[in-house]
């Protein structure tokens, strides 16, 4: 192996290779460390430009921009690179105008969009990503890519349609140690739904494009993923709260977000989810939920629409009324030392650090700022 140690313990450490691959090694059956440079250098996009091609191959080409590689089916691949571009774009430009500087990735950015469901399948399969019939796509913070399919016929409902964003620290991988398990999956579960609401604008980028609305809509919340992952806001080898990491993705994927980044609140919200937000608080969501829920990630096992639900309320809430905390927040939370010792007391302790220490106080403000909540 080749690369840069991201992180170690006792018996084990991290390492990123020049594409962005997290390799984690048993210290135990390591026999030799060499330096071999005085700096760690990524591979150039030149260079993984060309290991793409000969990874996937006749049918498929390689289109680049500032900070991503796109591999998609031939003559598809611009149209997706400027849709990826373009949300970095708005990312960085939500972020920055609120007051949180962020750097830029460490690695170039590499997405792949498969021709068809059968070529997505067998690719997942071949790197144990454990997908199901139903998934368009996810990111696997092990490769550090993002990986989809080109569907026309598929329709992604709103709320509901997201499996938890699986994270085990390699600490914990370790602590039995076997087979290392991935750090990071992300997936995008596809079923019926009531919450239907439009995804896009007929005159947007990805409409004009050709790009169907639902994909881009899940490209848009794998990129922010990803985003998130490379620009320091989560952490690839630590634990990272649900809550936390798919609320990012949810608030981002609003169609809203790059339309009216700075006028009413409203005209941001992910209206799939405020609605999905409102039915839960009106049906069963019991009062002073917030310490519970910012505990640990177990209602992401027993009610998981409520949960993303809950996940994109209190994300979009916290962006829109606290920024600089809220920037703050995720800088705390992505620090290695931070994320690997995350029990629930602390995860409560940071919470209450950075919003308030009257928990119950701050979930009644949550519910009336959504009460009040307009177009």
């Amino acid at each position: 192996y080749e690369g840069r140690i991201a992180d170690k313990g006792r018996s084990w450490c991290v390492l990123f290779d020049r594409s962005g691959k997290m390799h984690t090694l048993d210290l135990g059956a390591v026999t030799k460390f060499k330096r071999i440079s005085p700096r760690f250098a990524p591979h150039s996009f030149n260079t993984l430009r060309t290991d793409l091609l000969g990874e996937f191959g006749k049918g498929y080409e390689v289109a680049t921009s500032r900070h991503y590689l796109v591999c998609a089916p031939a003559g598809r691949a611009d149209d997706y690179v400027k849709v990826f571009e373009e949300t970095w774009r708005r990312f960085h430009m939500y972020f920055a105008v609120r007051g949180f500087e962020m750097g830029e990735p460490e690695f170039p950015l590499i997405a792949v969009i498969f021709k068809d469901q059968r070529s997505f399948a067998e690719y997942a399969r071949n790197e144990n990503a454990g997908i199901g019939s139903g998934i368009l796509g996810y990111y696997w913070s092990t490769h550090n890519r993002v990986i989809m399919f080109e569907d026309p016929n598929m329709h992604a409902s709103a709320p509901g349609r997201h499996l938890s964003h699986n994270q085990q620290p390699v600490s914990d991988i370790f602590a039995g140690f076997g087979e290392a398990a991935p750090a990071s999956r992300e997936q995008l579960v596809l079923h019926s739904d009531p919450w239907d609401w439009a995804f896009s604008d007929p005159g947007d980028l990805a409409a004009r494009s050709g790009i169907n609305a639902d994909l881009k809509e899940t490209m848009i919340h794998e990129a922010t993923h990803q985003l998130g992952y490379n620009t320091k806001l989560h952490n690839r080898t630590g634990r990272n709260p649900k809550w936390v990491v798919e609320g990012l993705a949810t608030v981002f994927e609003a169609p809203g977000m790059e339309k009216d980044r700075m006028g009413r609140s409203g005209k941001r919200a992910n209206q799939g989810w405020l609605h999905g937000f409102r039915k839960f608080v009106a049906g069963s969501r019991p009062d002073g939920f917030l310490e519970k829920y910012i505990r640990d990630d177990r209602t992401f096992e027993s009610d998981i629409s409520n949960a993303y639900a809950q996940a994109w309320a209190l994300s979009f809430w916290l962006i829109e009324t606290r920024p600089r905390e809220y920037a703050g927040f995720l800088k705390k939370m992505a620090d290695p030392e931070v994320s690997k010792g995350l029990t629930a007391t602390r995860r409560v302790k940071l919470f209450q650090e950075a919003f308030g220490d009257n928990l119950r106080m701050l979930d009644v403000e949550m519910l009336r700022w959504y009460e009040r909540l307009g177009d």
